[in-house]
């Protein structure tokens, strides 16, 4: 039986003096997300007595042109900011992928071959399925630089501060957040977007992407799908306000 946990209180509020930098998913739009990182530090810089805190919703590569310069980009830090990039679904297949999991083999044709390509790897004539795909795995071995898999090995599911729960997916309803599975976290869709069920914190992700952020009561989406032609959504929560940032 789960224990009973204690909504968060109207309105969500972040520890004073903290300003959070949240945004969606990048999938290898490293421009898109530059523009976010800059605007970022030169904020921090003109407020040096509040400490900022940006923090990546997950899903850094695959479908768009530069997945290994996002993630090298990152790796770089935020001058005068906190920087917390989370893991996603995509980031997880990608893993898997290089240990050799048969099971991650979709990976490759739900974006992953442009992540290929973008730590340049050579795809020509060769085919996701079949044969070709130890070719393929071969072939990123050689050419994703070992600092970049443990940089995502190391990534966190989640973070918390004040009233918020920063998580890529989403959480499921009726189970404590410090008792989530790493499968919803980084997974779950319906089942959280249609419940009522009120967390003990409000909860901010991205993996469901939306037309235009979804601000809820208890639910925030910054996915707009940049990977399909859509924005790269930031948001900027201080004390009890939530903006676009």
């Amino acid at each position: 039986m789960h224990r009973t946990v204690v909504p968060f209180p109207e309105p969500a509020r972040v520890p004073p003096g903290l300003s959070i930098i949240a945004f969606g998913d990048v999938h290898g739009h490293l421009d898109l997300m530059e523009e976010i990182l800059t605007k970022a530090q030169m904020r921090a810089a003109t407020m040096p007595e509040r400490r900022h805190v940006v923090i990546s919703l997950g899903d850094l590569v695959d479908r768009g042109p530069d997945s290994a310069g996002v993630v090298e980009r990152l790796m770089g830090g935020v001058p005068g900011c906190d920087l917390v990039v989370l893991r996603g679904n995509h980031e997880t297949l990608m893993l898997e992928f290089l240990a050799g999991s048969s099971a991650a083999t979709s990976w490759l044709s739900w974006g992953g071959l442009e992540t290929l390509q973008s730590y340049g790897v050579d795809t020509a004539g060769l085919s996701v399925t079949g044969g070709d795909v130890e070719v393929l795995r071969r072939r990123f071995r050689a050419r994703v630089p070992q600092s970049h898999v443990a940089f995502l090995k190391s990534r966190p599911l989640s973070a918390t501060f004040g009233d918020y729960f920063f998580v890529h997916a989403g959480a499921r309803p009726g189970i404590p957040l410090d008792e989530q599975e790493e499968q919803d976290l980084i997974w779950i869709r319906e089942e959280m977007h249609v419940s009522p069920y009120r967390f003990e914190k409000r909860i901010v992700h991205g993996h469901t992407p939306v037309a235009a952020p979804r601000i809820g009561r208890t639910q925030i989406n910054l996915d707009t799908g940049a990977c399909y032609g859509g924005t790269l959504t930031a948001m900027l929560f201080e004390d009890a306000r939530v903006r676009m940032f």
